[in-house]
């Protein structure tokens, strides 16, 4: 299991899967890890491509610091994870909460990101979750049911497999309290001038019966801040990549297939 070094000691884990030139970094969502996506990678022909999926600082198998949780501190993260792996450009995915890590790195760091996909994303503006539903979340991490009825079940439409849930509360106890309240707060922040200034292919997929970050909500904020974004939206909720994962792989595949052509050779291989 291959650890990325950061400068204040932490060490980052993270998986591969395939070994093609084309990099795509797979951001997790609120409690999860790099687990996260296996289902996904599943139903992806990994032809062409080397897909890198880490775990944040506080979750999966990584460090659990008592700091770092800030979207700067997250992007250096994800490019040590990214110069561990060989990765000097990339695509970056983000689902959820990661869909804001995303868009700032790709903000921040141009030279790196070759295009997003942004699944179910928070959107670079404000988004904050209320005190109370925070503390009621995280308070949860260690009553499987209390998390599953309260957590997952209200944000999905489509049934995910048991033993995608099973996974997904092994790695949500794993994780470290901070952690999970920090992520959180990091979704209150705004990076909404950062991602005016994306101008890379973007494609944004949604649930059409996502009650967290709706639709509409995508097309008011994601769609409006990144200039030539793109959305498709599935029938289903929150969990996206779970719910329909052959799906929402087609899709991403026929966006890096679309961007394998518009970019020249050095940047792919890069």
């Amino acid at each position: 299991m291959p650890f990325a070094h950061i400068e204040d000691g932490t060490r980052i884990q993270y998986e591969t899967h395939g070994s093609g030139s084309m990099k795509v970094i797979l951001l997790h969502g609120w409690g999860g890890s790099s687990s996260y996506w296996r289902e996904l990678v599943s139903h992806l022909n990994l032809e062409g491509l080397q897909i890198i999926a880490p775990s944040y600082r506080g979750h999966g198998d990584s460090g659990q610091p008592a700091t770092g949780y800030t979207l700067d501190q997250f992007a250096k993260d994800m490019l040590s994870v990214a110069d561990d792996a060989g990765a000097d450009r990339f695509v970056l995915v983000g689902f959820s909460m990661s869909g804001k890590f995303a868009q700032y790195i790709a903000a921040k760091h141009p030279e790196r990101v070759l295009g997003l996909v942004l699944i179910a994303a928070v959107p670079a503006s404000e988004f904050p979750v209320p005190a109370d539903m925070q503390k009621a979340w995280c308070d949860t991490q260690h009553d499987r049911d209390a998390v599953f009825q309260q957590i997952l079940a209200p944000f999905t439409k489509i049934p995910v497999r048991r033993e995608l849930t099973e996974s997904f509360l092994d790695e949500f106890a794993k994780a470290a309290r901070v952690g999970l309240e920090e992520t959180l707060n990091m979704c209150g922040a705004s990076c909404v001038e950062q991602a005016r200034k994306i101008r890379i292919p973007t494609l944004v997929l949604a649930g059409s019966y996502d009650p967290l970050v709706t639709p509409d909500m995508l097309k008011s904020t994601i769609l409006t801040h990144i200039a030539g974004a793109r959305m498709v939206a599935l029938p289903c909720g929150h969990e996206i990549p779970q719910e329909m994962p052959e799906q929402t792989a087609a899709l991403c595949e026929a966006f890096l297939s679309g961007l394998n052509h518009t970019l020249p050779t050095e940047a792919v291989a890069a």
